[in-house]
């Protein structure tokens, strides 16, 4: 089969315009930015981790009620949705919840957060830290030499400072879908 210069030129045509019309629906199934107002802080009442999701005044002020603060008068039933993050205690400052993203996907609005710590506690959540013991065999309290050794728990690091709570509430633009919440854990 041979084709003229004129025939190539129309099939590439024709392949990119299926490429783009590829191109189209993929992105239809790409993630949408979704904007959000966004507060946070350090000492909500509650000491729990959970992620409340508020669709209603009454839910929108519980919310609030959850960080200690009057809401803000931005809550639009039936146009805005609500988020809730809260980290649950920890045990000093400088735990912060850090929004990733917040997007459409298919059919929901999946919104993504990360846990931000100090950076002395995440050195010493990475470190590796075991501890052995020997164990002493009959009576008198001897250690038996070469013996086995036990494997202990880390000893967990406790920095300075007065217990926290953080959280953080976003107030979605829409409120036609539902909405997923999700942690990244970033494992050493």
């Amino acid at each position: 089969m041979s084709f003229s210069l004129k025939s190539l030129s129309r099939l590439t045509q024709i392949g990119a315009l299926l490429a783009l019309a590829a191109t189209g629906v993929v992105g239809e199934a790409a993630a949408q930015t979704v904007d959000v107002q966004q507060w946070q802080g350090t000492n909500a009442r509650t000491r729990q981790p959970e992620q409340v999701i508020a669709n209603t005044m009454a839910e929108w002020r519980s919310l609030w009620s959850l960080v200690g603060m009057a809401p803000p008068d931005l809550f639009e039933p039936g146009r805005t949705e609500a988020v809730g993050i809260f980290l649950g205690g920890r045990a000093s400052d400088g735990h912060t919840v850090n929004i990733l993203s917040a997007a459409r996907r298919r059919d929901r609005i999946i919104v993504v957060f990360e846990e931000r710590a100090p950076s002395n506690v995440m050195a010493a959540q990475a470190a590796p830290t075991t501890r052995s013991v020997s164990t002493s065999i009959g009576g008198a309290g001897f250690a038996a030499s070469g013996g086995p050794t036990a494997s202990l728990p880390p000893i967990p690091y406790r920095p300075p400072g007065p217990p926290t709570s953080p959280w953080a509430i976003l107030l979605l633009s829409r409120a036609d879908l539902p909405v997923t919440v999700e942690q990244r854990l970033f494992l050493h």
